[in-house]
């Protein structure tokens, strides 16, 4: 099944696009990102590179097209 736009509403990400998620956001987000052409990401709060744990991530950068910070 393929997407043309996910929305993403993330915990935490940083300038890369790395993303972090809370609760059951992790269930289902990361999957709506990999099947979306083109995916953007609202995070709650912005963090600098290198402030979250890369095993905590749970998409990666790359998979992310466009960040939308308040």
């Amino acid at each position: 099944m393929r997407a043309d736009l996910a929305l993403i509403q993330a915990q935490k990400a940083d300038p890369l696009g790395n993303l972090t998620y809370d609760l059951s956001a992790r269930n289902f987000n990361p999957l709506m990102a990999l099947a979306a052409d083109i995916t953007i990401a609202e995070p709650d709060e912005m963090v600098a590179v290198g402030d979250i744990d890369p095993d905590c991530v749970a998409t990666p950068g790359a998979i992310i097209d466009w960040l939308i910070a308040e």
